[in-house]
């Protein structure tokens, strides 16, 4: 939430839907396992317990609502 108020804040007429595309479209796909419960016996991949398997970028994110907001992409 913390970076998509950081979008809203430079870009305010961009609209919700439109914020969520670029937090969506701007994460990194990491391929990392993760450690499940404190249990190194218990792992997943990180894209099975993420619900989008990617990681919030504010760097990648204002870069891409810049360009939604100057009419250079659509999402």
């Amino acid at each position: 939430s913390g970076v998509a108020a950081l979008i809203r804040s430079h870009y305010p007429k961009l609209t919700a839907a439109e914020v969520k595309q670029v937090l969506i479209t701007s994460g990194l796909s990491p391929e990392a396992t993760v450690i499940l419960s404190r249990d190194t016996d218990k792992t997943k991949s990180f894209k099975e317990i993420s619900k989008s398997g990617k990681m919030v970028n504010a760097y990648n994110a204002l870069i891409i609502a810049d360009r939604v907001a100057q009419g250079k992409i659509k999402i």
